[in-house]
């Protein structure tokens, strides 16, 4: 009786084995070059992901949205450390520089000549999470390079994102201020 089990035994691990053995090809997808990072933004670039919808309920306040476009005022960097804050790098907007919000969740940056293309989608909490799919002229190849801003003053024609970053000694803050 125990020969018959140990037989049973190794005749199920067997199937077990055999069967779940798969021999589907893989084949890697070839990255596409679409776009003119001296020109206008890459509006023809696909996600690999379907974002949920940009906006949570399509508005953020009854009165003002992020939909639309908008000039960039300011974008700036400070750091903050046990010494205090210091103020970084800062750019000030021309009127070649924009930030266009699209409806169904993509993002157009144009700021210093340089044209990025992103997908955003609007958090429960009305933080914005900017997932680039070109970032500073260049396409993001390799794995994904991910924001996380808050809004801060949202009005018919203002608003200000802002996100940190902890880094070894320090906290970098960057704010970027839109206007209409």
């Amino acid at each position: 009786m125990k020969k018959i089990i140990i037989i049973l035994f190794f005749a199920c691990l067997s199937a077990a084995l055999i069967t779940s053995c798969s021999k589907d090809p893989l084949a890697p997808v070839p990255i596409q070059n679409i776009g003119d990072n001296a020109g206008q933004p890459a509006k023809n670039i696909a996600s690999p992901v379907t974002p949920p919808e940009p906006v949570l309920g399509h508005i953020i306040n009854t009165v003002a949205t992020l939909t639309g476009k908008w000039q960039l005022v300011r974008d700036s960097v400070s750091s903050s450390n046990s010494g205090g804050t210091q103020p970084g790098a800062s750019y000030t907007g021309t009127t070649a520089d924009s930030y266009e919000f699209t409806a169904d969740g993509k993002l157009y940056i144009q700021e210093k000549g340089l044209a990025d293309t992103a997908n955003y989608t609007i958090n429960t909490d009305q933080s914005i999470t900017v997932n680039y799919l070109v970032y500073n002229g260049a396409p993001v190849v390799y794995g994904s390079h991910v924001t996380n801003f808050t809004q801060v003053g949202l009005t018919g024609n203002h608003v200000t994102l802002v996100t940190s970053m902890a880094g070894t000694m320090s906290v970098n803050t960057r704010y970027v201020e839109l206007k209409r």
